[in-house]
């Protein structure tokens, strides 16, 4: 199996993203066990290995960049009456472990080519997880609305984890343009 069809099917890469934004941004990417954190070199730009995953996902050559947390809830239906604790905590594990590179992130909400990274989860009370993004575009308005904290956002299956979601504003905490 290539690396190529590792990233179609799914396999997330941890630093990836970040290290293919070109925002001149050092990342050090932190291993964690339940005992002990160690850190990992920065990986440059020019890796081989980011260059693969830039050129699976269309990453453009020049992106404004936002980074943040977000709060997700999950629902066992549509109706979002009963929360999904076992999906919630899937998607928590999963993005914990395996983090998540969405090459097309909520394309219903801000059209195509948004490229969104989600490295860590934390259950942020009873029926909340709670999120860290980085997410970029070529276009600066798709940005500027994943900002905006009255961007609504309708419900979404997620069929991985049987899951229901609605997702609240998202929290900006810094932005880079592509300079």
């Amino acid at each position: 199996m290539t690396f190529s069809s590792l990233v179609r099917n799914g396999i997330r890469i941890a630093p990836l993203l970040l290290a293919t934004l070109g925002i001149g941004v050092a990342v050090v990417v932190g291993i964690a066990d339940a005992t002990t954190t160690t850190q990992a070199e920065p990986i440059t730009p020019g890796s081989p290995l980011l260059a693969e995953v830039a050129e699976q996902i269309a990453l453009p050559a020049r992106t404004w960049t936002a980074s943040g947390t977000h709060m997700a809830k999950g629902y066992t239906t549509q109706a979002a009456g009963t929360i999904s604790v076992e999906g919630m905590k899937a998607d928590c594990d999963n993005i914990n472990l395996n983090k998540k590179l969405a090459a097309d992130f909520r394309s219903d909400v801000f059209g195509p080519g948004v490229k969104g990274f989600f490295y860590k989860c934390l259950r942020a009370g009873p029926g909340a997880n709670k999120y860290w993004f980085t997410i970029s575009s070529a276009d600066q308005a798709q940005i500027h609305k994943l900002c905006d904290p009255s961007t609504k956002y309708p419900i979404v299956y997620d069929e991985q984890h049987d899951t229901y979601w609605i997702d609240e504003p998202f929290t900006c905490t810094s932005r880079s343009d592509p300079s």
